[in-house]
């Protein structure tokens, strides 16, 4: 019973004593916003995507009425 109280006690100081609190954000420099710009470009790159694609498809039929008149 002694060694499991014991073994206890050293698991649990040995795991708070792991734990380190995160270093402190510089004061001079803030962080950067990601998620902010993140959720602004994100759409915009979703729509830049999707109109490539129409366009694609719209050269595509272009091409092949093209070729079928030919």
């Amino acid at each position: 019973m002694r060694i499991l109280i014991l073994s206890t006690s050293l698991l649990a100081t040995v795991l708070l004593s792991a734990c380190q609190r995160p270093p402190a954000p510089n004061p001079e420099k803030p962080p950067v916003p990601q998620a902010m710009a993140r959720a602004m470009h994100e759409p915009l790159d979703r729509a830049k995507s999707t109109q490539k694609t129409v366009e694609d498809a719209a050269a595509h039929e272009r091409k092949a009425e093209a070729d079928a008149t030919q």
